[in-house]
């Protein structure tokens, strides 16, 4: 028998499964909360823009 065990991943029993922990370990996360606060900041952006053209309220 040998002496130490190797860390082998199982194997996938169905075509396309990948093991969403390992790829999570390299990829930065962006909380909910930001996503929606950019997308909100942008909005006020165009309408206020949009306010100093002239271009709304239409």
């Amino acid at each position: 028998m040998a002496k130490g065990k190797t860390k082998n991943p199982p194997l996938m029993s169905s075509a396309g499964i990948m093991r969403y922990f390992e790829e999570e370990k390299t990829q930065f996360k962006i909380a909910p909360r930001n996503i929606l606060l950019f997308g909100l900041a942008v909005g006020i952006l165009v309408m206020i823009l949009n306010a100093y053209y002239g271009l709304w309220p239409i």
